[in-house]
């Protein structure tokens, strides 16, 4: 309201350098043309109860030094709560800026009911720093926790800067985590991209043709028919089927088989796990009279390189 006052070049008609005594008589009327708009700004911006009371003052110096004789009182415990306001202020979830203004209502407020020494001897320099340098303390204390290195910074400076140097780096240090956190999700989503374009081109198919079983999509050292197929196999055709289990049974025929050994063992468990059975019971049990029929692999003469024939005890034919 002061500075409104001031603008409308209205001031003197509260604090009493512009009274209707010292007025001459024929610019009275001009008087009161102009106090009747000071005093109705005062009747607008007090409560209802107290606009009772001044409603029938007709100067709006008297209702200014009535209000200022009622309410402008400094009493320790309003400095008190205000100083212990301004010392439990901290950022929380606000901004560094609106945080900052916050902080320094306080202070303005606590500089009008405390005011700073303003005379200009080296003792009131020395009281006015030492409180610019609390009201330091106090902002970077309101601080969060993840502001902590830039406290740090700021504390081993020398001289200590500022509340408003140490305010522009704390907004530097805010405004490079805003934009950090706004490229975050572009960056995540082109890795992503990045990761999938590799695997996509890590798993490409090979494109050329088996030097073993003359079909296109593998290498020879990835063929199945070379090298065995995986027990999860699944086959199309009942052709592969076969194929499987004649090269498993080729694998095995280095070990000793035996009729009863055959018969011993089920067909479920020499055989891998399919959706219909490789092998019938009667096809199973053609293979082993078919093994039991084939000839001794015991070391035979050949006749031919042997050398003529020698019959004992007997003569020519």
């Amino acid at each position: 309201m002061w500075i409104s006052l001031l603008a409308k070049n209205k001031l003197g008609f509260i604090d009493g350098t512009c009274s209707r005594a010292d007025t001459a008589a024929a610019l009275r009327s001009q008087w009161d043309h102009c106090n009747a708009p000071v005093l109705s700004w005062i009747l607008n911006i007090v409560s209802r109860d107290l606009s009772a009371g001044i409603v029938f003052v007709s100067s709006a110096a008297l209702v200014w030094a009535d209000l200022k004789e009622r309410f402008d009182k400094i009493d320790g415990s309003h400095i008190y709560f205000l100083y212990r306001e301004i010392a439990s202020l901290t950022q929380c979830d606000n901004s560094i800026s609106v945080y900052h203004t916050r902080l320094r209502l306080l202070w303005d407020e606590y500089a009008v009911l405390v005011p700073l020494p303003s005379c200009e001897c080296d003792e009131s320099k020395d009281i006015v720093a030492h409180a610019l340098q609390q009201r330091l303390f106090q902002f970077l204390m309101g601080l969060n926790d993840s502001y902590a290195s830039v406290c740090s910074q700021i504390l081993l400076m020398s001289p200590l800067p500022t509340v408003y140097q140490a305010y522009a780096m704390v907004v530097q240090e805010e405004s490079q985590r805003s934009l950090a956190s706004s490229l975050s999700p572009v960056l995540e989503s082109f890795a992503f991209y990045s990761s999938g374009a590799s695997a996509s081109v890590g798993n490409r198919r090979f494109n050329g043709v088996c030097s073993h079983c003359k079909i296109r999509g593998h290498k020879r050292e990835q063929c199945y028919r070379l090298n065995g197929f995986p027990p999860d196999f699944k086959f199309t055709k009942q052709r592969d089927c076969r194929f499987y289990a004649a090269f498993h049974i080729a694998d095995d025929s280095a070990l000793p088989i035996s009729s009863d050994s055959l018969s011993a063992v089920p067909v479920s468990s020499t055989l891998p796990s399919s959706p219909a059975p490789v092998l019938t019971q009667a096809q199973y049990s053609q293979l082993v009279e078919l093994l039991q029929r084939l000839p001794s692999s015991e070391p035979v003469v050949n006749l031919a390189s042997a050398g003529p024939l020698q019959w004992a005890d007997s003569g020519d034919w």
